[in-house]
């Protein structure tokens, strides 16, 4: 089969653009505020945990409990249905 025919078939569809979910919407919201408030957040912060300290720019601990909470969403069920 050619690889025209294909993409005639996709032009044709009625479709265009690119088709985003609302979940996907959101995520691209949350992370464009992310971005926004890290930038506007470069201070060096000290942060002091369990004993130990450590220095370094704040929009580092910002992403790093970022990542965090996108792991734990990723690695609990809660909310899911089990199929």
């Amino acid at each position: 089969m050619d690889d025209d025919s294909t993409d005639t078939a996709r032009r044709t569809d009625g479709r265009k653009g690119l088709k985003l979910s609302p979940k996907q919407v959101v995520g691209l919201v949350v992370l464009l505020l992310v971005a926004i408030f890290c930038a506007q957040n470069t201070g060096r912060t000290e942060i002091r945990f369990f004993g130990g300290e450590v220095d370094s720019p704040l929009w580092v601990w910002l992403l790093a409990v970022l990542a965090v909470g996108v792991v734990v969403g990723f690695v609990l069920p809660f909310g899911r249905r089990k199929d």
